[in-house]
């Protein structure tokens, strides 16, 4: 019997996986603490998966822009001190001596869908989740693809939506527009007790409130219309706690099909299943898959 150790190193929680032929059987969550530097959080980590040794392999999904030929850390904010460089593939492989995995955590998300989730049986397709801010993995042709640039992988928040506004870089930009996040800063404004899309819901028979929410998911389905233009994809996974809301994810597909060029009908839109286990999920799928190559299977 194989058995995988995942992580998922999220800025506010770090979510382990024990996996048994591909079967989840035990799950585990600890805080991240991420102030207090990347190297902390790793040797938290370390310590933290011992306690489930030995195991054939671990794989690990990460914030951050990882390299994928030396899965180190390409770049990361500074919400984790420290964690840009950081050799976490070697870190792991010379504490444990099994064959570690790294991918960057949206990018694991759209591998776990597409594996095990919404995008089984999928070979081109876009994986995003909204919440803090917006991440998005892309898959064509049965591969993530990363870009060919420096900066390890795509940024589909990044995405300019309006101009009107951009005085700096993220200005105007989908994540500032279309991310949970976003939307909270514009309820706060009609109604300062809403923190966060539980009691914005709870306040969503108040007129002004529901133009907001309104206003945001057009926002959503508008990036959707401009990805579907560049990308010509025929599916998009869409994740993040407030989408699992039916009317919200009901109006994105409505609002979507009035604004995409008509050439471009018949793409799916479908909610992640795997929600917050995605990224474990992914990080196993990728360290089965090396580990196969690894064999020449």
């Amino acid at each position: 019997m194989r058995k995988i150790i995942t992580l998922d190193i999220g800025g506010t929680n770090i979510k382990v996986g024990i996996f048994k032929d591909e079967v989840l059987v035990q799950e585990a969550e600890i805080p991240t603490l991420a102030k207090q530097g990347a190297k902390t959080v790793i040797d938290r980590c370390i310590t933290f998966i011992k306690q489930y040794m030995p195991c054939d392999g671990i794989g690990i999904s990460t914030c951050g822009q990882v390299n994928n030929n030396d899965g180190s850390i390409h770049y990361a904010n500074e919400n984790m001190p420290g964690y840009t460089g950081m050799q976490v593939k070697k870190i792991f492989e010379d504490e444990f001596h099994v064959k570690v995995t790294v991918e960057n955590d949206v990018y694991a998300a759209a591998r776990g869908e597409n594996q095990y989730g919404a995008g089984k049986g999928y070979k081109d397709f876009i994986c995003l989740t909204y919440g803090t801010g917006i991440g998005g993995g892309v898959y064509l042709s049965g591969q993530p693809y990363y870009g060919a640039g420096k900066s390890a992988g795509v940024m589909l928040g990044g995405m300019i939506l309006q101009s009107s506004t951009i005085n700096q870089p993220w200005d105007g930009s989908y994540e500032s527009l279309a991310s949970t996040t976003a939307l909270i800063q514009n309820a706060q404004q009609v109604n300062p007790c809403i923190t966060n899309g539980r009691i914005l819901f709870e306040h969503l028979n108040e007129p002004e409130i529901k133009v907001v929410l309104d206003a945001w998911i057009e926002q959503i389905a508008i990036g959707l219309c401009s990805l579907t233009h560049v990308y010509n994809v025929p599916l998009f996974i869409l994740g993040g706690g407030i989408l699992e809301q039916e009317y919200v994810f009901n109006n994105i597909k409505k609002t979507y099909q009035k604004y995409v060029i008509p050439g471009f009908d018949g793409v799916k839109i479908l909610q992640a299943k795997l929600g917050n286990k995605a990224g474990i999920y992914g990080a196993l799928a990728l360290n089965i898959n090396r580990q196969a190559q690894q064999k020449g299977l």
